[in-house]
This record gives structure tokens, sequence and C-alpha cells, in this order.
């Protein structure tokens, strides 16, 4: 977390510079005629949580006090909505709703039996500042970072028959963040776009955006 904490700070100091540097890219003619919002659709996969939890097998303390692990684990990605509004050619704010879900069948450590079955529903809400740091003909090369909070839903349920229910619900607030340093889009006012990063959005993600 520290280190996260370090990045976003240095990033923060970097930007002011390099929209400086930036802004000599742009022909004044531009800051007239330049699109100022951006509604986009996009799919990411495979999610923080979801990596996160398949390289670390995360441990579940049940009722009866054992501890439990994945045995199986199905994710669907993230499919989400977001708005992007341009202060200039080359920055814009904006906002990102994203959902969800996984379903992992729970073993008792050592095992191979499947105890409880637990049904996670994320969703995710940030707040994106976004760069465009190159732009050729119809390509643009830009970067972003956002944070926002998640709300993780899980709801259990015993597969076992006839045992003792020892699952537990949970509904709680996460922090959320995403840092992407490359994001490719073709296109005009309607355009195609991929990006890396890491963080709640996904380790890569597609979708399609419009501008307007």
């Amino acid at each position: 977390m520290k280190k996260l904490f370090f990045l976003i700070a240095v990033a923060a100091c970097l930007l002011p510079l390099s929209a400086g540097k930036l802004a000599a890219q742009y022909h004044t003619y531009d800051y007239i005629t330049y699109d100022k919002h951006e509604v986009f659709l996009q799919y990411g996969a495979p999610t923080f949580q979801e990596l996160s939890t398949q390289i670390r097998k995360v441990t579940i303390v049940a009722r009866d006090g054992n501890k439990y692990v994945p045995d199986r684990f199905v994710y669907t990605g993230i499919a989400a909505l977001g708005y992007n509004y341009y202060t200039s050619p080359y920055m814009s704010l904006g906002g990102y709703v994203g959902i969800s879900a996984a379903m992992m069948e729970m073993a008792k450590t050592g095992t191979q039996t499947a105890v409880f079955k637990s049904s996670v529903l994320s969703i995710t809400g940030l707040v994106t500042a976004h760069w465009i740091y190159y732009r050729t003909g119809m390509w643009e090369l830009s970067a972003h970072a956002a944070a926002g909070i998640t709300r993780w839903i899980d709801e259990q349920e015993m597969i076992v028959s006839g045992s003792s229910d020892i699952s537990t619900d949970t509904r709680k607030w996460r922090f959320a963040y995403h840092l992407s340093p490359l994001r490719v889009r073709w296109g005009g006012s309607f355009g195609v776009f991929a990006d890396i990063g890491l963080g709640y959005k996904g380790i890569a993600n597609a979708g399609v955006s419009v501008r307007f």
C-alpha cells in the first residue's frame, strides 16, 4: 500500500510538468474544435480481486473455526460504463462504474471436498484523471489514474446437505484504485481502445468510446 501511495504522489507531481510540455503538441485551433465529452463501454479481466484470490488462495475462517480455501474459482471479469470530460485536448476528468461476479467452492484446508459455495458480486465506482501524451492521425496514446470504492457482496450457501450451516454472508466497502500507463485508442468521434494496468478495472481492458 505504501508503494501505491508513493506512485500516486509521483504521478501528481509529474502531471503539471508534463501538461506544459504536452500543450506544445497542439495547435491553437485544437483548443477551439476539440470534443469535450466522451462516453465509453469496456470489459476488463482479470480484476485485482480475482487475480489475488487465484495467486494467494485466500483463506476463510468459517463459523466452526476451521480454515477453508477456494477449491474451484470462476469469474466474469468486469463490465463497465464510463464518462470523461475534457478540460483541454489532452486532459480529462471523469467517472467509471463497473460490475463483476465470481463463484468459489470452499474446501477445508488439506481436503478436496467442497463444503460451501461463495457467490461474490462487486460494484466499483472510480473517479479518474486521464491525460494524452502522444497523438498522430487516428492513433492516440494516453495514461490514467483512478481512485474510489468497491461494494463487496459475498453470499454463501452450504453444498453438503444435512450439515450444520458454517457459512457467513459478507457485505462491506473497500478502497479501490487503478493505474494504467498505456491506453491505445484508434478512431475519431467513434473509436476503439485497449489498455493495460493494475487495479480494480482489470489488468487488460478493451472497449468502444464516443466523443462529442
